[in-house]
């Protein structure tokens, strides 16, 4: 469960209470401080995936910090950690003497940004928690960081690598599949509609089971599983231990008995950002293996 609730807090994905869906239109798409440098040359990461868009812009010489779930490129290993979104370290992200913290918007709560603009330090938090979000986020991030051309260069390499995936994928997925995306097993959470896993079931070539449910990520019991009787699953928790004993329960389910349950133990699957291409490359060779 830990991945699922660090990785998906930093969107406030999954867990009871965080239905993004019902909220959406409401929810603020960038908050950010008025005061602004020049050109940022030390820059606190707050989430996962703007780690990733920040190096993918060329600004990996220039964050000092991240939080402790960062984990790619390899280049972060070595970088001091200021603990995690929901529980930063705020003396340990100070005491970096950073020009700019930037984050994604879910995690800028009051005393994030109180204690950012009592220190007078510049901050930005974007939403990147779907695919049209990681788009202008990224804009949003190379605005800040003066990368605004190395956005549009690394949009154009998404978009294409997005493409070239799906197409892919699309070749090995039977018309009309239906699948069951997974982020817990204990319980059993699923891919909803307006969900970011669901935009990778699409992208997949999938149906998604859980369509007609009424969250983004619905909590599933057996009953449940057995009406829905997907012809595929795909279990994303990163926790792969026991995974197959779990499923050899739900010999009724369709995936189960025709053996096409694929487990994935990359939190690239959860994470919405600029590696979405390589979540489905994962996928892909996961329907591969024999």
């Amino acid at each position: 469960m830990k991945w699922l609730v660090t990785i998906c807090a930093v969107v406030s994905l999954i867990l009871p209470g965080c239905d993004r869906a019902e909220d959406a239109e409401s929810a603020p798409r960038v908050i950010q401080s008025e005061q602004w440098p020049d050109e940022p040359l030390r820059v606190v990461s707050m989430a996962p995936n703007v780690t990733e868009a920040l190096f993918e812009l060329g600004m990996g010489d220039r964050v000092v910090a991240v939080t402790r779930y960062c984990d790619w490129p390899p280049e972060v290993e070595d970088l001091p950690r200021i603990g995690g979104m929901l529980d930063p370290d705020y003396e340990a992200m100070l005491s970096m003497e950073p020009d700019m913290v930037v984050g994604v918007v879910d995690g800028a709560d009051h005393r994030v940004v109180e204690r950012l603009d009592g220190a007078q330090v510049a901050y930005g938090f974007v939403a990147m928690d779907d695919l049209d979000t990681v788009r202008s986020g990224i804009e949003e991030l190379g605005e800040w960081m003066g990368r605004s051309e190395e956005a549009q260069t690394l949009l154009s390499r998404f978009d294409a690598e997005l493409e070239a995936a799906s197409a892919k994928l699309n070749e090995k997925v039977q018309p009309g599949q239906r699948a069951l995306l997974v982020f817990d097993r204990e319980p059993l959470v699923v891919a909803g509609p307006g969900s970011y896993g669901a935009e990778i079931l699409e992208l997949a070539g999938f149906e998604n089971a859980m369509s007609q449910a009424s969250g983004a990520y619905p909590v599933v019991d057996v009953e449940k599983l057995l009406s829905v009787d997907p012809e595929v699953v795909v279990d994303v928790t990163i926790d792969v231990q026991g995974g197959s004993a779990y499923w050899e329960r739900f010999d009724a389910v369709t995936a189960v008995a025709e053996q096409r349950v694929v487990m994935i133990d990359d939190p690239v699957m959860m994470r919405p950002g600029v590696r979405i291409p390589e979540a489905l490359r994962a996928l892909h060779r996961a329907i591969e293996a024999p």
